[in-house]
């Protein structure tokens, strides 16, 4: 039995926090500011604990509650799509449909090949979500996810494609090693991303110094070297000229394609795998089964990363 959260309440208290303001919140929501008050000092009583930190006659969140409002905006919005979704006709049900997919993902590889599917059906609604942990994705309100990991969730769980992990940097860096690709992974600064801060763990993505140890190059200094939370940043990182990264074939073709990023070794021997991970009530709607369809095509092997 769910306990009986005082929603009301919890709406004032993330509208006040989001507008630093109780004035402003009252007017969002429609009420007095001394209902929007009273209504925070209930959810206060509640929780027998403090939200705000009441300084001068201006109130600052707690470090609690800041910790968690992200989450609370991100619950309510939720609630407001749940209960919009439900006046929808079976004709805006069907032409709409929201995919989840990582930060990375979404920018690296699903936006710059969105255009040609929504030329082909511009009356869709496509509502494409991000995020940036495994607990985030597997908590989101979707339709369909892109991910790169099993889990336990009821859905509709498809291979999508087989992901190559190899060495990449810029054309600049290689050209101070003279584009000798040992040199390169000798001496080159190895760029690292740290998956396990995004909720990650084991999996088939190699770390530098597994693959290092794969091919034999020997390095003193394998963990030394800037060390990022996303995928998205490193391929950036590479692109400057920071250092070397071990790119992800999914997210790397564009920059391999343009120029941007060469391989400067080979592929990693194990392959890590993506899933599409579907709502059993969404596997109906011809459209959601076209955009799958249009998906799986567009993951068919990358010849400038199977030629290396």
């Amino acid at each position: 039995m769910r306990k009986r959260i005082p929603l009301n309440a919890i709406r004032a208290f993330e509208a006040v926090a989001r507008n630093a303001s109780v004035a402003r919140a009252a007017d969002e929501l429609c009420v007095t500011p001394t209902a929007v008050s009273h209504q925070i000092r209930l959810l206060e009583e509640f929780l027998q604990a403090e939200l705000f930190q009441r300084k001068n006659g201006r109130m600052f969140l707690t470090p609690e509650s800041s910790a968690n409002l992200s989450a609370i905006s991100r619950a309510l919005d939720l609630i407001d799509d749940a209960v919009m979704a439900m006046n929808r006709s079976p004709e805006e049900r069907e032409r709409s449909f929201t995919v989840a997919a990582s930060a990375s993902v979404a920018s690296f590889w699903l936006i710059p090949r969105i255009a040609s599917f929504l030329a082909e059906d511009p009356d869709l609604d496509l509502n494409l979500s991000t995020f940036l942990s495994r607990k985030e994705a597997e908590t989101r309100e979707c339709d369909i996810r892109i991910c790169n990991w099993r889990c336990h969730l009821d859905c509709l769980v498809e291979p999508l494609v087989e992901e190559e992990i190899l060495p990449v940097c810029a054309p600049s860096l290689a050209q101070r090693y003279d584009n000798d690709h040992a040199e390169i992974l000798r001496r080159g600064l190895l760029v690292h991303v740290d998956r396990t801060q995004m909720g990650y763990e084991g999996g088939d993505h190699p770390d530098w110094a597994k693959y290092l140890g794969e091919y034999g190059i020997l390095r003193p200094d394998v963990i030394h070297g800037p060390r990022l939370n996303q995928s998205g940043t490193a391929i950036e990182a590479a692109r400057a000229g920071v250092g070397v990264i071990l790119g992800r074939s999914l997210l790397i073709e564009e920059a391999l394609r343009q120029g941007d990023l060469i391989a400067v070794g080979e592929s990693f021997p194990a392959r890590s795998s993506y899933f599409m991970l579907t709502a059993r009530q969404s596997g109906s709607r011809a459209r959601f089964q076209k955009f799958k369809d249009w998906m799986i095509e567009s993951v068919r092997p990358n010849p400038l990363v199977h030629a290396l």
